[in-house]
């Protein structure tokens, strides 16, 4: 028999290691509260996981659980140059109408009863069928299947979320080495504008024949505007989503218009290619339509040439701390911030290269 002795100094670090993993271990019954409220008791370590939205799908990917993923939602799939590891996964039907007997038939896994090693991740929306008691309704008739709301939209909850997330993978050190960072990079932000005035922002959430959506109060977006220190025009409106008519926008005169904009189905790479690019053509052309209409030309934004279409993909999910900062230096753009850096960062972590030549922003911003 072979007797291996350690150094002093050899066996205190193994020591530290040993207590440190006995430390994020996690005991079962495991219980959590997820972002509806809810409590879920976990009674064995989760091996398999479902994500209906492409958000949770980051979250998982960024704590090291890829190997996890057993389905998908279309959102997933459609963002497949953001999960090369992920969107060859078993598709479980749209976000918002998920097909509940393909999520048991991958629970199930051919047997006659469902380990209860698996989870689906969804979202809250206590009041909206694909809401989280929506998933539970949908999951009724297959045991074991657990269901949890985590959005990772939101930066009042985001490292709440990210660390409950942790608690169900067993990932709380890698949850906790994210969170580090996040919260780094959020500081930063808040540090740079600290002081700074707050200019009057309008956002549009969709324009289909003259119908109008914004983002109001409570919406991740009027969150994160905060943080960049602007104020939202429609912060004093009742709803999150609401409707507005393009005159009253014109009435309240903003100083700065952002427009939401989403990559097409089949889209392959991240943000826009920069200009000269038919993408870029493509933007202007659309920056183009908004300033036909009627007053926009006499808006602040527009005499100012403040208006911006900013890729949405940056804006919610475990990236929103790249839109933060990008967000920030359209609002104040002598801020000493670099978006640039900061996204290259985050990918890094994701396990994704930079996209050199491409932009998040239109038109690009100066570091």
């Amino acid at each position: 028999m072979q007797i291996r002795l350690f150094s002093a100094p050899m066996a205190l670090c193994l020591i530290a290691s040993m207590l440190m993993a006995s430390a994020w271990a996690a005991e079962y019954p495991l219980t959590i509260t997820d972002s509806a409220g809810r409590e879920v008791t976990f009674n064995q370590p989760i091996e398999r996981v479902i994500v209906t939205s492409s958000d949770a799908a980051e979250a998982v990917v960024m704590l090291g659980a890829a190997d996890k993923v057993v389905g998908i939602s279309d959102t997933v799939k459609n963002k497949g140059y953001y999960f090369p590891d992920l969107k060859g996964k078993q598709s479980v039907g749209k976000w918002n109408a998920l097909d509940y007997e393909m999520i048991g038939a991958i629970a199930s896994d051919g047997e006659d009863a469902i380990v209860p090693d698996i989870v689906v991740i969804g979202y809250s929306y206590p009041d909206k069928s694909y809401g989280i008691y929506g998933l539970e309704e949908g999951l009724e008739p297959f045991e074991n299947i657990k269901a949890v709301a985590l959005e990772f939209t939101k930066p009042q909850n985001m490292t709440r979320e990210i660390e409950v997330l942790g608690q169900i993978l067993g990932k709380e050190e890698q949850a906790s080495d994210y969170i580090s960072w996040y919260d780094e990079k959020i500081n930063s932000v808040k540090d740079a504008v600290d002081g700074m005035n707050l200019p009057e922002a309008y956002v549009e959430w969709s324009s289909s024949g003259g119908d109008i959506s914004t983002l109001g109060p409570g919406s991740a977006f009027d969150q994160v505007l905060k943080v960049a220190k602007g104020y939202n025009i429609a912060s004093a409106l009742e709803e999150s989503y609401p409707k507005v008519d393009w005159e009253w926008v014109v009435t309240e005169n903003p100083e700065i218009i952002i427009v939401r904009q989403t990559q097409p189905a089949g889209h392959t790479e991240i943000g826009w290619e920069s200009a000269p690019s038919q993408e870029a053509s493509k933007l202007q052309a659309a920056k183009n339509e908004l300033l036909d209409r009627s007053g926009a030309s006499g808006t602040s934004a527009a005499k100012s040439d403040r208006i911006y279409f900013i890729d949405w993909d940056i804006m919610n999910g475990l990236d929103q701390v790249v839109g933060a900062t990008y967000l920030a230096k359209v609002l104040h753009p002598d801020v000493d911030l670099n978006p640039e850096e900061v996204y290259r960062e985050y990918l890094e972590r994701l396990g994704l290269e930079y996209p050199e030549g491409r932009t998040m922003v239109y038109p690009e911003i100066e570091d």
